[in-house]
């Protein structure tokens, strides 16, 4: 079951596809400047009060291990619809 932290994450996950359609249907790279923004802060919320590698359970650190990756590869796409180039780390 997931936490409301994860809960949150993906929830914001889901909505790229829809963001990114409306965005292009109202020629506004704002929306889509609003849904990195907005994801980001759900993955920071997540990220501070989630255990990711410490966590005992190894089917949930999987999990938690999957979700940084698909929001990690989420902002960057968001990011190059932008035209903004990001790097490769931090």
């Amino acid at each position: 079951m997931l936490n409301e932290k994860e809960r949150g994450v993906v929830k914001a996950l889901h909505a790229l596809p829809e963001t990114v359609s409306a965005a292009a249907a109202a020629y506004s790279p704002a929306m889509v400047a609003n849904y990195a923004y907005d994801l980001a802060k759900a993955f920071n919320s997540f990220y501070q009060d989630t255990p990711i590698l410490k966590e005992a359970d190894p089917q949930v650190k999987g999990f938690r291990v999957a979700l940084c990756a698909m929001v990690a590869n989420a902002l960057k796409n968001t990011m190059a619809i932008l035209g903004i180039e990001v790097p490769e780390r931090m």
